[in-house]
């Protein structure tokens, strides 16, 4: 049975969870992304989170779910302790802070680096993404306006330069809002959009957010795929994000 709860047009739908899970008082709105809405649960075992899926575009929530259960070795990816199907994932709640990059300590910076870099070297059996579908999608959603035509056309064909050989696992949306700091200790938020991809995309997001130094980017090319086809992929690729955002915002409006 679901539990019907309303916050500002969001309806919360609560499977039927174990004794050791169940809120003690009504779940509390926590926090809404682009698609997903999130709960705080207190619950007998402590402050859990339900993450209840959305429509955004682009996700694939059963790749997403199959991901997290793959890493739940790993420190900086949230504690998965339910999948509901479709409906969302229950997880206890990640302790930190979104960062703030004027206040990052070099120990912190490094440890985000180090994260990075072990990402893309896990083998978790998921799908790749399919990026000239996804743009198209975008584009559908943007009203498949002729103007931008030529803005998704040069989205695509960049898209189709990377070899499928230079893909890795890549999160595909860092950003400070996706990150959370405890005692300089991370935890990596919101993996709908996951998939082996062009982990580019990550460090280039990486050095938007942090404005990396020299030495910083010199370690992540160390951990990165060749990719002969740019002769500054940091460059290209930072193009590519900023048509890519042009893109997705048209297409969530």
């Amino acid at each position: 049975m679901r539990q019907p709860h309303s916050n500002s047009k969001i309806v919360l739908q609560l499977p039927d969870l174990p004794a050791d899970y169940r809120p003690l008082k009504e779940p509390e709105f926590f926090a809404e992304g682009t698609g997903n809405s999130h709960w705080l649960l207190t619950s007998p075992v402590g402050k859990l989170v339900w993450r209840q899926f959305g429509q955004a575009p682009g996700v694939d929530h059963r790749r997403e779910t199959k991901l997290l259960t793959c890493l739940q070795n790993k420190a900086w990816v949230p504690r998965l302790l339910l999948v509901a199907g479709d409906l969302g994932v229950l997880m206890r709640l990640a302790e930190g802070e979104h960062p703030k990059i004027t206040e990052l300590s070099n120990t912190a910076r490094q440890r985000l680096i180090n994260l990075a870099i072990e990402l893309w070297q896990n083998p978790c059996p998921i799908a790749p993404q399919n990026y000239p579908q996804l743009l198209n999608s975008y584009w559908q959603l943007a009203g498949s306006k002729t103007a931008n035509r030529p803005l998704l056309e040069q989205l695509v064909y960049e898209s189709l330069r990377w070899p499928t050989s230079c893909y890795r696992l890549t999160h595909h949306d860092l950003h400070a809002g996706n990150l959370l700091l405890n005692n300089e200790r991370w935890i990596l938020l919101d993996w709908e959009y996951a998939a082996l991809g062009n982990p580019w995309l990550d460090a280039v997001s990486l050095d938007r957010f942090m404005n990396l130094t020299t030495d910083e980017k010199t370690q992540l090319e160390a951990a990165l795929p060749p990719l002969t086809v740019y002769t500054n992929p940091w460059r290209s690729l930072g193009r590519w994000l900023v048509d890519l955002d042009l893109l997705w915002k048209q297409a969530i409006e």
